[in-house]
Formats: structure tokens, C-alpha cells, sequence
């Protein structure tokens, strides 16, 4: 599946504009009137969710006082490619900004690594147990219900496109007892995780029971990196409430320290393999 790209520039523009404002000693709430906009919406382009206008950015380049005609250029034609529009999503035009983020940076991510403590991510899901799910949150909607696994099996196909991201999951062994969706549906999507586990993408390590308390029980996370160097790299967090995106290089760095600790006292991959099979014939048993 081909990847615009656009996202990514558009997070690579917000960054230079956010380092820009920094250094020049100035808060949101001091640039907003130069652009008539809420600080709220300034902190949308920094942080990549929306574009900016040239005439827009053009004020905020003076502003910030940069004089350097070559980085002005260079940031004048990042904003005009991050305008360029593609995607599969785009047929989705009601889909929430934070999710669409999400479908934005795993279409261009070099590799994904988290953490999942109750569920299957999302990218591994089988039909039957994304149906499943989705069906607890629009229970009487079934045109909704298949419309939204659409959307999630079609966001899996960037693992198996010929440059597909790495993908590094940590499961909860809780999350392989839930039987979601019934016993032959776990088993199927536990044999799912197997398969998809013998691909050279991705990797699937459980944490035991028997480990007892690990760090990154509070929460699953995702962290996302891109081949670019100039696209930092990005924590996704996802709860109840909502998605939460961090790209500080200092959440990062604890949010990656994380997951290798939680690599190193994992099953191995094989030993994970293994599990996986033995719980699958559990729940059919």
C-alpha cells in the first residue's frame, strides 16, 4: 500500500516551527494574534494535526526572526507538500483526528513496538475478534460494525506490503484468556498470532503470569519510529479518554527503556510461540 507521507511532513514542519518559536523566547499565547488563531490551534500545527497557510507561515518565519533564505525555502516547500492529499483513509472523512493520526503514522512508520495488556492490538486482529469488540461499543449498528473492521483489516495491510514496518508486540498473557468473541474465535485469533509471528516483520513475546508485576502495567503503549531521522519519533498512548501522542525526546527515551525491559524478562519469542499454540487448544478444548 502506497504511503503519502503527508503527515509526516507535516509533523517535520510543525517541529522546525515549534524549535523556531522557542529559541525566538515566545509562548502560544503571544503568536496566536499574529495569525488571528487561538493558541490552541497553534499548538495543532506544531504538533502536526493541521497545516498552515502560507501567508501564515510566511508571518510566523518573521516573526521568529529567521533570516536564512535557504531554511525559509526549504520550510516553504515542506508546507506545500504536506498539503498533498492520499491515502486510503481519506474515504473515511468522519473518522476522528486522533485516530486518523494513528492510521497516518503506522502507514509511515519504520517500525512499531509496544505493549498490550487486555486486547490483541489492532494490527494483529483477526475479523471475528475485531468484530467482536467493535460490536461492545455500537452494539445496535451493524453497518458501523463493518465498516470499522474494514477499517482495521485494511490498516493491517502495511505488513505485508514489500517494505513493511517492524512490528514488536509485548502481550499480557491476559490478554491471550480473554475469549473475545467466544472460545473457536480466541482460538482462531490466537493461531493468527502464531502465523503472523513466523512472518521476518514482526516479533510477538508474552509476559507470563508468573513474571508477577512489570512496569508498563498502568498502561499499553506504542512507540513509533520513522526511517527519516528528522521525523522524531513518537509514543502513542490510548485510553478510555482518548489518544494521547508524545514526541518529546525525553518521553521517548523512558517509554523505550520500558519496552526493553520488558523484552529482556518476556518469553522468547519461540517460548511465546509455543504459549500461544497451547492456549489456543485450551479454549477449544
Amino acid at each position: 500500500m502506497a504511503t503519502s507521507g503527508t503527515s509526516l511532513r507535516r509533523r517535520r514542519l510543525g517541529v522546525a516551527l515549534r524549535e523556531l518559536r522557542e529559541r525566538a523566547g515566545m509562548t502560544h499565547q503571544q503568536v496566536g494574534p499574529v495569525l488571528d488563531c487561538s493558541p490552541s490551534k497553534l499548538s495543532r500545527i506544531e504538533n502536526g494535526e493541521v497545516g498552515v497557510r502560507r501567508g501564515d507561515l510566511l508571518a510566523l518565519l518573521d516573526l521568529y526572526g529567521l533570516a536564512d533564505a535557504l531554511q525559509r525555502d526549504e520550510l516553504t516547500e515542506l508546507a506545500r507538500e504536506s498539503k498533498r492529499r492520499g491515502g486510503w483513509w481519506l474515504k473515511y472523512g468522519d473518522l476522528s483526528a486522533p485516530f486518523l493520526k494513528l492510521i497516518q503514522l503506522e502507514s509511515e512508520a519504520a517500525s512499531i513496538r509496544g505493549t498490550d495488556l487486555l486486547l490483541v492490538p489492532g494490527l494483529l486482529q483477526t475479523a471475528e475478534y475485531a468484530r467482536a469488540l467493535i460490536r461492545t461499543a455500537v452494539p445496535d449498528d451493524e453497518e458501523e460494525v463493518e465498516r470499522r473492521v474494514r477499517i482495521r483489516l485494511t490498516r493491517q495491510e502495511i505488513l505485508l506490503r514489500p517494505d513493511p514496518p517492524e512490528l514488536w508486540v509485548i502481550l499480557d498473557e491476559a490478554a491471550l484468556h480473554r475469549r473475545v468473541g467466544g472460545s473457536e474465535v480466541m482460538s482462531q485469533q490466537l493461531k493468527a498470532l502464531v502465523a503472523a509471528g513466523d512472518r521476518p516483520n514482526v516479533t510477538i513475546q508474552v509476559l507470563p503470569f508468573e513474571h508477577g508485576e512489570y512496569e508498563a502495567m498502568p498502561g499499553s503503549f506504542r512507540v513509533m519510529r520513522f526511517a527519516d531521522p528528522r521525523d522524531p519519533d513518537t509514543v502513542y498512548l490510548e485510553g478510555y479518554a482518548g489518544a494521547v501522542y508524545l514526541d518529546d525526546a525525553r518521553d521517548v527515551r523512558r517509554y523505550s527503556l520500558v519496552f526493553d525491559h520488558l523484552c529482556a524478562v518476556a518469553l522468547s519469542p519461540q517460548s511465546s510461540r509455543q504459549l500461544l499454540l497451547r492456549i489456543a487448544q485450551n479454549h477449544v478444548e
